[in-house]
């Protein structure tokens, strides 16, 4: 006969059919989401997209799988994972379970068991409604949209080149639904892919278009405004930037939503007092935008650093070539021991320049046998 005390004890039980369930763990910033939404009356727009692996042109290489699917805010991506345990988790709801009296258990014990069935009393308990032998969990992720985009759509060349099978190619509608990252994420690698619809359908402008359509837009603003005027200091509204190109008519022949892809990707987005957005030509930008689309255009070419910023210096305005230097290419380039300079996009060159920096340290023993030489 037990001695515990039953008196205070809570009784267990499991049901026989078990309700699938899988249990969702939140990270902190997507917890005060939620509950800060909550408390303002208006709820935050979380999507579940499947994840689609990002083709790679051999410049950089994941180094882990991609996952089944992602949850995005109207900011951010999560990585869903799921995490196995060894041990279970128990979903509980409140019920009334049947238990044995003192009597009953003490019939059990000393007798065998009767033809006939005493009713067991029922007392508040819980019951077991699913076991989970593991969850998800969300892992913060920062997808490079740009390269995605790269990989998803098709290139515009120019009005001359004809688009092959453009009808299969994706609306903008269809892309912000299935690709794997947040809305905000999308529109910026949008902008830095340099994409456009025609006919409704989206595609890309190759990096040698950009280069093109850039100086020519930018010889027409000096041109017809100057280069002390409001387009460089303050800014002006897309508008403006597009009668100017208009009005001048060299590129008349280009769609007008590839000369406004140039302009976003280029130019330096301003929020006036009375908070409208207009766009100025702030040099710095401009430099980065030129030597990264030198570096995309030429992806297999080994250049020598002269080289390189012959070439960079060739694409840019003139109040630029003085702003040229490798240093603000970071993410874009691989330099090596010979100064050879080689494009390679987002965490490869990190991974790159992570494994030189390392490959000039000694090691221990080397250090410790070069001591002991002197």
């Amino acid at each position: 006969m037990s001695t515990q005390d039953t008196s205070k004890a809570i009784p267990l039980a499991f049901a026989h059919e078990q309700s699938p369930v899988r249990l969702l763990e939140l990270p902190p910033s997507l917890v005060s989401l939620i509950e800060n939404s909550t408390f303002k009356g208006s709820s935050p727009i979380l999507k579940i997209k499947a994840s689609t692996p990002i083709p790679t042109d051999g410049s950089a290489a994941p180094n882990h799988p991609p996952p089944f699917a992602v949850l995005t805010t109207a900011t951010e991506t999560f990585s869903i994972r799921s995490v196995h345990s060894s041990n279970s988790i128990f979903i509980l709801k409140p019920a009334m379970i049947p238990t044995l009296s003192s009597s009953q258990e003490d019939q059990d014990s000393d007798t065998e068991m009767s033809d006939f069935k005493i009713p067991s009393p029922l007392k508040p308990g819980v019951l077991v409604t699913s076991t989970c032998a593991s969850h998800l969990e969300l892992i913060p992720s920062k997808p490079d949209t740009e390269l995605l985009l790269h990989s998803l759509l098709t290139e515009y060349i120019s009005p001359a080149h004809t688009l092959q099978r453009l009808s299969e190619a994706p609306t903008k509608t269809q892309l912000v639904k299935d690709t794997p990252v947040s809305d905000a994420e999308f529109t910026q690698g949008w902008i830095d892919a340099s994409c456009f619809e025609i006919d409704g359908h989206a595609v890309r402008l190759t990096p040698a278009s950009c280069l093109q359509l850039f100086k020519t837009i930018i010889n027409i603003m000096y041109a017809v405004a100057g280069s002390e005027s409001q387009w460089r200091n303050e800014g002006i509204g897309m508008d403006e930037v597009m009668d100017a190109i208009k009005e001048d008519g060299e590129l008349d022949e280009w769609p007008t939503d590839a000369l406004r892809a140039v302009v976003r990707g280029s130019w330096e987005l301003k929020k006036d007092l009375d908070g409208s957005l207009g766009y100025s030509f702030n040099a710095p930008h401009a430099a980065r935008w030129v030597g990264k689309h030198v570096l995309i255009a030429n992806p297999d070419k080994s250049f020598t650093e002269s080289e390189f910023l012959n070439v960079w210096k060739d694409n840019v305005s003139a109040d630029c070539a003085d702003l040229l230097d490798l240093k603000i290419l970071d993410g874009f380039y691989t330099q090596s021991a010979l100064g050879v300079v080689r494009y390679v996009h987002g965490s490869a060159a990190a991974e790159a320049s992570s494994s030189a920096a390392s490959s000039k340290k000694k090691k221990w023993h080397e250090k410790f046998a070069a001591g002991k030489k002197r």
